[in-house]
Formats: C-alpha cells, sequence, structure tokens
C-alpha cells in the first residue's frame, strides 16, 4: 500500500471543493486500498478513516460495511480498544437511521468495553447517546438518569463539548417531564459551557441552538416576554439564516408565538416565512408545530376555516410520522375550532393518551431487556474464557456445564419475558374495563334521564287529566244553567263557579311553570355522573359513603378533557380505598375557591406510608393527570389514622 497515494485520496475525500460524486470515488479509491492490505493498526485505523468518510458523504451502507469489517478485523486482531469503537460506528449506523432498538444494543455493548478499558471519554459518548436514544421514545427518566451518569465522566475528564452536551440533554429531558424550572437550569447552565466552545467551528450554530431551547422553556412557563428577549438575541447572530436555515425557521416561529400569546396579532408574515423554510428543507416535525400555531393564531382571529385548514394538515402529518406530543396538541386545538365534534377529539385524545402510557412502559421494558442480554451476553463470554484457560482438561464438561447454564438462563428469560407480557396484558385488560365502566356509567345515566322525562310527562298527564280536565267539565256543565235561566237566583249560584275558572287558570299556570324547569338540562351531568360513581360504591361497599358538590361551581366553563382526567382520579381513589383501606367512612367534597376548585377526598381506615408507596402505579397515575389538568395534588396519610387526597385545579 502506498501511504502518499491514501492520504491523497483521503485527503480528497474530504475536500468540499469536489463534488459528491467525485468525492465518493475517491472514498471508494481508498477503500480498494486498505481492503487489500494486512490487518496491522494502521490498516484498522484507515477503516475507520474510510467509514468517517462515508459517513459525511451521507452513504450510510457503505458506512455500515466497513464498520462491520472494522469489527471484524479488531476481533481477529484481539485489538480491544477498536472492538468498543467498531460497535458504537454501527450503532450511529443505526441511529441514523432511527432504528432505536439496534442502536441502543450496540451502543450498549460498545459500552460495557469502554468500562472495562477505563477510557473515561467514550464511554461518556456512548452513554450520552443511549440517553439521546431513550429521549427519543419519551422514557424522560431513563435518559436524565443516563445523561448525568455521562455529565460526571466529563466533568472528571474535563471534556468541554460533552459537558455542554449533557446539560443540553438534560434540559430536554426534564422538558418532556413537564419540570420546567430544573429544565431551564440546565440549559443555561449549557448556555455557560459555549464559553468554553468559542474556538469550536460550530460555535455560533451552537449558541443559536441553546437561545432557542432557554426560549422553549420560557414558552412553557408563559413567560413570553422574556422569550421574545431569548430569540430576539438568537437573531443577532450574523448570517443565522445562512448557516443554519432549520435552527432560524425555528427561532422565527417560536418568536412569533411568543409575541401572539403577548397579543400581538400582525405576526402572520412571520409563521409563514419559518413554515416556508421548514417547507424547503422538509423538516417535518418543524412544520407540524408551524401549522399549529398558525391555526391556534387564526383561531384567535376568529378565521375557523384557515385554522382548520391548518390544523388538519398538522394532525394528519404528526399520525404518519408518529410525532405523538404534537398529534395531542393537535386535537386538543381541534376540540376548540369544532366545539360540535369535540367528544370525538376528546375522545381520540384520550385513546391516544393512554396508548401512549402503555408505549412508554414497553419502551422502559425493551430497554431492559437490551442490558440485560447485552449484560449476559458479555458474563457468558468472560466466563466461557476463564473456564476454557482454568481446567482446559474437562473441556467436554465445562461444554456440557455452559449449555445446562445457557440453557437455565434462556429459560428463566422466557419466563420473565412471558411475565412482563402478561402484566402488560393484564394492564391492558384493566385499561378497557375503565374505559368500559365509563361508557356503561354515562349509558346509564342517559337512561336515568330519560326515564325521568317519561315520568314527569305522565305526572303533567295525570294531572292534566284528573284535575284541570275534571274541574273544567264541572264548570262547564254547572255554567250550563245560564242557557236555561237567567234570574236573580241562578245567577248568584253561577257566580261561585265562576271563581273556579281563576283557580283553575292558577293551577295551569303551576303545571306551565313546572314545564319550564328544565330539571334534565344536562348541566349538572357531571355531577350526576360523580354522584353515580360514589352510589356504585355503597352497593359493592360495606363503607359509609358520602359526597357533597358545591353548587357555585359551573361545571359548563370547565374543559370536557380536566373533567374525564378528574373523573379517572375519582375512580383510581375509590378503587384504592375498597383494594386497602378497610374504611368505615369515605368522604368527598368538591368545593369552589375563588379561581379554582378544591377537591378533598378522606377516609378513616388503615393509612399508609406516603413515603414508601410514593412511586406506586396509582399515585403516579394520579400525579400524572393533574399535571396535565395544570394542577396540585397532595396526599397526607399514616398507618392507623386513614387517608386525605387534596386536589386544586384551575376552575
Amino acid at each position: 500500500m502506498s501511504v502518499k497515494n491514501l492520504d491523497t485520496l483521503l485527503s480528497k475525500a474530504r475536500n468540499e471543493a469536489y463534488s459528491k460524486k467525485q468525492r465518493l470515488y475517491y472514498t471508494d479509491k481508498a477503500f480498494e486500498i486498505v481492503n487489500a492490505s494486512k490487518n496491522d493498526s494502521l490498516n484498522r485505523r484507515n477503516h475507520f478513516k474510510i467509514a468517517n468518510r462515508y459517513f459525511e458523504l451521507y452513504e450510510l451502507d457503505k458506512y455500515l460495511a466497513v464498520s462491520r469489517k472494522s469489527y471484524s478485523l479488531a476481533l481477529e486482531s484481539n485489538d480491544s480498544s477498536n472492538v468498543p469503537k467498531a460497535l458504537y460506528y454501527i450503532g450511529d449506523f443505526y441511529f441514523e437511521k432511527a432504528n432505536n432498538d439496534s442502536a441502543y444494543y450496540y451502543y450498549s455493548k460498545a459500552e460495557k468495553l469502554y468500562q472495562k478499558l477505563n477510557d473515561k471519554e467514550n464511554l461518556a459518548k456512548t452513554i450520552l447517546y443511549k440517553a439521546y436514544i431513550m429521549l427519543t421514545e419519551r422514557n424522560y427518566i431513563g435518559s436524565e438518569i443516563a445523561t448525568i451518569r455521562a455529565l460526571g465522566l466529563a466533568k472528571e475528564i474535563d471534556a468541554k463539548m460533552l459537558s455542554y452536551e449533557c446539560n443540553v440533554n438534560l434540559g430536554s429531558s426534564l422538558l418532556g417531564m413537564d419540570n420546567f424550572n430544573k429544565s431551564l437550569e440546565y440549559h443555561q447552565k449549557a448556555f455557560l459551557e459555549l464559553e468554553n466552545l468559542k474556538k469550536e467551528p460550530q460555535y455560533e450554530i451552537l449558541k443559536a441552538q441553546t437561545f432557542n431551547n432557554i426560549g422553549v422553556v420560557y414558552q412553557h412557563l408563559k413567560q413570553y416576554g422574556k422569550a421574545v428577549e431569548t430569540y430576539q438575541n438568537a437573531l443577532k447572530i450574523n448570517n443565522l439564516d445562512k448557516i443554519h436555515p432549520a435552527i432560524f425557521a425555528a427561532i422565527i416561529d417560536n418568536l412569533a408565538y411568543s409575541k401572539f400569546k403577548m397579543g400581538n396579532n400582525t405576526v402572520s408574515s412571520m409563521f409563514r416565512k419559518s413554515l416556508k423554510i421548514r417547507d424547503s428543507l422538509q423538516i417535518i416535525p418543524g412544520i407540524v408545530i408551524n401549522k399549529i400555531h398558525l391555526a391556534e393564531y387564526y383561531l384567535a382571529q376568529k378565521d375557523t376555516v384557515k385554522a382548520l385548514e391548518y390544523i388538519n394538515d398538522a394532525n394528519a402529518k404528526a399520525y404518519e410520522t408518529k410525532n405523538y406530543r404534537d398529534e395531542l396538541a393537535s386535537l386538543e386545538l381541534l376540540a376548540k375550532i369544532e366545539p360540535k365534534k369535540a367528544a370525538v377529539y376528546n375522545k381520540d385524545y384520550i385513546k391516544l393518551s393512554d396508548s401512549l402510557q402503555n408505549m412508554e412502559r414497553a419502551t422502559r421494558n425493551k430497554f431492559a431487556r437490551i442490558e440485560f442480554e447485552t449484560d449476559e451476553i458479555l458474563t457468558q463470554k468472560n466466563n466461557i474464557e476463564a473456564e476454557k484457560n482454568k481446567i482446559s482438561s474437562q473441556r467436554w464438561l465445562i461444554l456440557g456445564l455452559s449449555s445446562v447454564l445457557l440453557l437455565i438462563i434462556a429459560l428463566l428469560y422466557i419466563t420473565k419475558v412471558q411475565h412482563a407480557r402478561n402484566k402488560e396484558l393484564q394492564f391492558e385488560k384493566d385499561q378497557q374495563k375503565a374505559n368500559e365502566e365509563i361508557y356503561q356509567l354515562m349509558l346509564d345515566q342517559k337512561n336515568k334521564i330519560d326515564e325521568g322525562r317519561e315520568k314527569e310527562k305522565k305526572r303533567i298527564a295525570q294531572e292534566l287529566h284528573d284535575g284541570v280536565m275534571s274541574k273544567l267539565t264541572s264548570t262547564r256543565l254547572n255554567l250550563f244553567i245560564l242557557s236555561k235561566k237567567t234570574d236573580e237566583e241562578t245567577i248568584k249560584k253561577c257566580l261561585s263557579h265562576i271563581e273556579n275558572i281563576q283557580n283553575i287558570e292558577k293551577e295551569i299556570r303551576s303545571i306551565s311553570h313546572d314545564l319550564s324547569k328544565d330539571i334534565f338540562s344536562g348541566k349538572d351531568s357531571f355531577e350526576t355522573i360523580v354522584d353515580s360513581l360514589f352510589e356504585e360504591q355503597k352497593s359493592i361497599s360495606e363503607a359509609n359513603y358520602h359526597l357533597e358538590i358545591d353548587t357555585e361551581i359551573n361545571w359548563d366553563a370547565v374543559e370536557s378533557t380536566t373533567k374525564m382526567h378528574l373523573y379517572r382520579i375519582f375512580q383510581e381513589a375509590l378503587q384504592n380505598i375498597n383494594k386497602y383501606a378497610k374504611a368505615k367512612n369515605v368522604r368527598a367534597t368538591i368545593t369552589k375557591l375563588e379561581n379554582r376548585i378544591h377537591i378533598e377526598i378522606a377516609d378513616d381506615g388503615i393509612g399508609f406510608d406516603v413515603k414508601k408507596t410514593k412511586e406506586g402505579i396509582g399515585l403516579k397515575n394520579m400525579q400524572s393527570r393533574i399535571k396535565i389538568v395544570e394542577g396540585e395534588i397532595k396526599v397526607q396519610s399514616q398507618k392507623g389514622e386513614g387517608t386525605q387526597i387534596d386536589i386544586y385545579i384551575p376552575g
């Protein structure tokens, strides 16, 4: 191999003055030379250089082929430092292809080997990329844990760029968990880290991206003035629209949205400018959020035609690309734009929200299984090698024992997977049952209302027939005599019957007044359905249930999504009381407090240790639902002293 020729080819392959076709030709030629050379340390380094050239040209299939070849060469030569590097490269391929399962698997294998080598820099990078995958899959807690671990390593070796990237990902993970203040803290830490990166070629882009991240958090905190100031600072970066048009478009869109939320209704051109850039770059997630912003803007202008056009397009694109967070946002906005179809959109919203929770749980289990598999593979490999070196004379015995061990592990793994699947199926079954119960309650409520209407109609008909009609007939017959006799005595007798006509008028007016009261108007439908839930508990439990609802609450002003979540919380709380509390008395009150609604659910049961039980699924579900409706929840309990749950929601 001519080192000079190879270096020239690799240099030309990276030179952006040449076309992509020319650069690819030089890379292919360089690979032919390297592929024909012997397997030594220099050759293995050159394989990685060629893989990098293919990645820069986005020739991902060729990049994967060279990375796999690098892995084979490293294994063949027992090159412990390049085996994990090749695995990391293969993981990059699958990460770029959005095949997160495979990417996570290869990163996990690389991580174990880097840990064994005590290569802290590459170990931190690998852990951070695993955190990126978990962030993409909405496993925010897992992403936060992994990133903190990577940040600790980065600080230990004083890796500035790594520290910056870790702070950014921590900010994004905490934003996903709606912990906005902590998210802002880490994005601001990332901004401070930029002071150490001024010599980096991508410094200006990183600065713009960090401004955008901080602005997004301010938006979530509804501090739109600060958001506007942050985005305007980002736009002061020279030639941002040319050096990174995607970030420029995001900042323009977010700036327009923040101004709009502050009452500025002259920002439509900014929204359209951002959308035009994103359309040209085909940034689908950006297009979706841009159109959601435009729909919200036109709804505020009362132009529902344009609002509906943008939101329908956003909803379709979010559905196609499995962008669940924005799909939920589009469904919520659709319910506001088309209030007549709000029930349908709210039903879709609840269904998607519930399925997302199931998916997130399945994702966490999936990554745990991958970690388990990579640990088992490395453990098996180390055990087999140790046994071979220690007692080579008992090779067949070791092979037999290893086979039995593998079989046991496989059986244990299958049992564990089956158990996990059974738990998932049971959860889905319980969820379906809960939805069916809610639906049945609503049907029962409707039947009760219909039954009430029918009884009321019969009562009024009976009153008209037995009361008014009989009195009218009697009066008519008594007055009929006036057509026969008109003497003074007859007229005097008839005068008393004429007074009866006034009494009949009063009776008809009373019946009419009753008819005007629309006691089945549906105004109190939420009160009715909650009351039905408590009545149902009385039939299945020996405890005394008492419910009080403040009549001052206007339930029509409370969003249907909030009422659904509140109903689910009642359902969850009563289910927990029935299962665990052993209570004799259960009391619930719903009270109006200025601009909030206070819900209190209390029992005199056995209580529990809140600190030990705070990670339970039931409490997590309640906290998750309260967070969605921007409320607060406090749980107070001690063993032997019952439990009290206080909930505050906007109202």
